[in-house]
C-alpha cells in the first residue's frame, strides 16, 4: 500500500532572561471543539518511518554526496552533449559540495523512481524539480524552496494583459494536460470564455504567441520561461493560476541533512551565489527572493550535528490527549512601562488558539516565556511551540522554524520641535537605540556616516531621555514607540516603518512532522483571510494612521489543510 502511494505521489510533478525556568505549570486557558479528526482512520496512507540515523553520517565518510537528478528537464537538469549534467539545480548542487569539500555524484532518476530511489537509500538527497506537496511530508523532508513554480501565463509584451483575468475571451495555447487541467478550472470559476489549443512543447507555444495565434500562453513558470527564451516580445506573468514551489528532499526526519542544506543555502544566498546561478541556468532571470536570515552560525559541515533525536513529536502528545503547551507570551501581572509585548502577546493567542481549535486540540499557555525564555523550555522539553520569534542563522540546526505569520519594524521617535527628515539625517545628532538594540544600532549606523548613539534596554528610560531631551531622537520597536508617543502628544513618530522582518513559530528540532503542521495551518489561515483579520483586530490600531497590517506573503504548498490525522 506504501509502495504503490509513493509510486503515484511520485508521478505527480505537480529578552529578558537567557536562563529558562526549571519548572513551569502551563494553564489550561481553553479547550478548542472543532470537527472531529480521524486520528485513528486505519484507512490512512501509511507514512514512511522516520530514519534513525542521518545521511549526513555516510556523506562524510564517503567524501561524496550522491543526488538523484533528472536528466531531462532542463532548465533544472539535463544531460549535455559532452556527458555532464547541467542546469539550475545541479550547478546548485555543486556549490553545496564544493562548499562541503565533498564530491557531488549525479544519479539519474525519473518522476516515477526519485522517491522510491531517495527512501531505499540509493540517494542522499532529491534536486529533482521536487514539488512541495503537503503529501510528500509523509515520505520526505523538504527543504527551504528553491524555485518558485506553479502555473501561470506567458503573454505579448505588448498586449497590456497584466494579470490572468485580463485574458479573456480567445484562443489560449496550454502546454501539457496538466496545464489544460488547471487552466480549465480556473476559467469554469472565472467566467473566462477562452478557446483551448494544446501543445506538447515551449517551443510550440512560443511560436504560437509570436504570430498571435494565441492571446497567452498557460504553463509551468519554468516552461513558460523557455518560452520566453524563443519568443523575446513575451512576458512572464508574476501572479499564478496555483504555486507549486520546488525544493531538495532528503528523507523523511533526516533533519540534520535538511538543515545542513538550508544553512549552506543560506550562505550561497548572502555571498549572491544563488541569485548568479539563477540567472545564468534561466536566461537572465532576476533571481527569486530566498528568505536571509540575520546574523552568523557558529556551525558549518565539519562540525554540524548528525545526531537525530528520538524524542517523540508534539503529535503523538496530542493524540494522548494532552494539551498544546505554548510558550513565547508574557502575560505579566504588571506589565513592563512602553512594552510592545503585550500588543505580540494579543496577536499570538488569537493565531495559536485558532489553530489549536482546527486541530481540536486544548491549550496551556505558559506565562511569562517570550524570547529566549520560552526557547530555553521548548529544548528543555517543557513547551511545544514558541511564537513570536525573529528568526535568525543561528538557530538552524537548533530550532525547527515554521514560515513568518507577522512582521515586527522599527520606527523613528522625536520631540515635535526637532526637525528630523528621517532615518539618514541623524548625522553627529545624539540619537538613542532601544531593543532590538542589534537592528537599531545598524540601522543608524547604516544610514549615516557620523553616528552618535547611546543605547538603553529600558523603553522607560528612552522616554525619560526623549522628553527630557537627553536625545535628539530615538529608535526602537515600532510598537512600543507608538505606546511612547501616545502617553506624550509632544512626541512624534515617523510614519516610516524600517527593517520589517517576518516573525516565526519555533519548534523542537526534531518535530518535522509537527512543524509541517504548523506550516499547512499558516497557509490556510492566509488564504481563507483569517491571519489578516485577526492582524488587523490586535494590530492595527498600533500601525501609522491611514496604513494597513502587511503581513507576510506566506508561501502556498498545494494540498489539503489535514496531516497525519490533525486538521480540516
Amino acid at each position: 500500500m506504501l509502495f504503490v502511494a509513493v509510486l503515484w505521489l511520485a508521478g505527480c510533478n505537480t529578552g529578558e532572561s537567557t536562563k529558562p525556568a526549571l519548572q513551569v505549570t502551563p494553564v489550561i486557558l481553553v479547550t478548542p471543539i472543532y470537527a472531529p479528526s480521524s486520528r485513528t482512520d486505519p484507512n490512512l496512507t501509511p507514512t514512511a518511518s522516520p530514519v534513525a540515523e542521518s545521511s549526513l553520517i555516510e556523506i562524510r565518510k564517503r567524501g561524496e554526496v550522491r543526488v538523484g537528478v533528472l536528466y531531462n528537464y532542463s532548465p533544472f537538469g539535463y544531460l549535455a552533449h559532452d556527458g555532464q549534467v547541467e542546469g539550475f539545480e545541479a550547478e546548485l548542487i555543486r556549490k553545496i559540495a564544493e562548499k562541503w569539500g565533498v564530491n557531488p555524484i549525479f544519479v539519474q532518476v525519473t518522476r516515477q523512481t526519485r522517491l522510491p530511489m531517495l527512501m531505499s537509500g540509493d540517494v542522499d538527497i532529491l534536486a529533482a524539480a521536487m514539488p512541495h506537496r503537503r503529501e510528500l511530508e509523509q515520505f520526505v523532508t523538504f527543504t527551504t524552496s528553491t524555485f518558485k513554480s506553479g502555473y501561470t501565463a506567458l503573454v505579448s509584451s505588448s498586449s497590456g494583459i497584466a494579470s490572468i483575468a485580463q485574458i479573456g475571451g480567445g484562443p489560449v495555447a496550454v502546454i501539457g494536460h496538466e496545464s489544460e487541467a488547471m487552466f480549465s478550472q480556473y476559467a469554469a470559476q472565472n467566467g473566462l470564455a477562452s478557446t483551448i489549443q494544446l501543445v506538447d512543447s515551449p517551443e510550440a507555444a512560443a511560436a504560437l504567441l509570436t504570430s498571435s495565434s494565441v492571446r497567452a500562453v498557460i504553463g509551468r513558470r519554468e516552461a513558460l520561461i523557455l518560452a520566453n527564451s524563443s519568443a523575446p516580445d513575451s512576458t512572464v506573468l508574476t501572479e499564478f493560476i496555483a504555486t507549486e514551489p520546488y525544493a531538495f528532499a532528503v528523507r523523511r526526519g533526516d533533519y540534520p541533512l535538511r538543515d545542513l542544506i538550508d544553512l549552506t543555502l543560506q550562505n550561497l544566498a548572502s555571498d549572491n551565489t544563488l541569485g548568479t546561478v539563477f540567472s545564468d541556468t534561466f536566461f537572465g532571470y532576476t533571481p527569486d527572493p530566498y528568505p536571509l536570515l540575520a546574523g552568523d552560525s557558529s556551525y558549518d559541515y565539519p562540525n554540524f550535528s548528525a545526531e537525530i533525536s528520538t524524542q517523540e513529536s508534539a503529535l503523538e502528545r496530542f493524540r494522548r490527549g494532552e494539551p498544546l503547551r505554548v510558550a513565547g507570551i508574557a502575560l505579566l501581572a504588571i506589565p513592563v512601562p512602553f512594552d510592545g509585548q503585550p500588543i505580540i502577546d494579543g496577536y499570538n493567542r488569537a493565531v495559536i488558539n485558532e489553530m489549536a481549535r482546527r486541530w481540536n486540540v486544548p491549550v496551556a499557555e505558559i506565562p511569562d516565556s517570550a524570547g529566549t525564555v520560552g526557547i530555553g523550555l521548548l529544548q528543555s522539553g517543557q513547551a511545544d511551540v514558541v511564537l513570536g520569534i525573529r528568526p535568525e542563522k543561528s538557530m538552524i540546526g537548533t530550532l525547527g522554524l515554521s514560515k513568518p505569520y507577522y512582521q515586527r519594524g522599527l520606527r523613528l521617535a522625536h520631540m515635535d520641535d526637532v526637525t528630523i527628515a528621517g532615518i539618514s539625517d541623524l548625522d553627529g545628532k545624539p540619537s538613542l537605540a532601544a531593543p532590538p538594540l542589534d537592528i537599531a544600532e545598524d540601522l543608524i549606523k547604516k544610514n549615516n556616516s557620523f553616528p552618535r548613539i547611546d543605547t538603553t534596554d529600558s523603553y522607560q528610560s528612552a522616554f525619560e531621555a526623549i522628553t527630557s531631551r537627553g536625545a535628539y531622537a530615538l529608535v526602537g520597536d515600532e510598537f512600543s514607540l507608538e505606546l511612547i508617543a501616545q502617553a506624550d502628544d509632544r512626541i512624534v513618530l515617523d510614519e516610516k516603518v524600517y527593517r520589517q522582518t517576518g516573525y516565526v513559530v519555533a519548534v523542537a528540532v526534531q518535530d518535522s512532522d509537527f512543524l509541517a503542521l504548523i506550516n499547512f495551518t499558516l497557509q490556510d489561515m492566509a488564504m481563507d483571510g483569517t491571519l489578516q483579520r485577526l492582524a488587523d483586530q490586535y494590530l492595527k490600531p498600533y500601525v501609522p494612521p491611514g496604513q494597513e497590517v502587511e503581513l507576510p506573503d506566506l508561501e502556498q504548498w498545494p494540498g489539503d489543510g489535514s496531516f497525519l490525522g490533525f486538521g480540516q
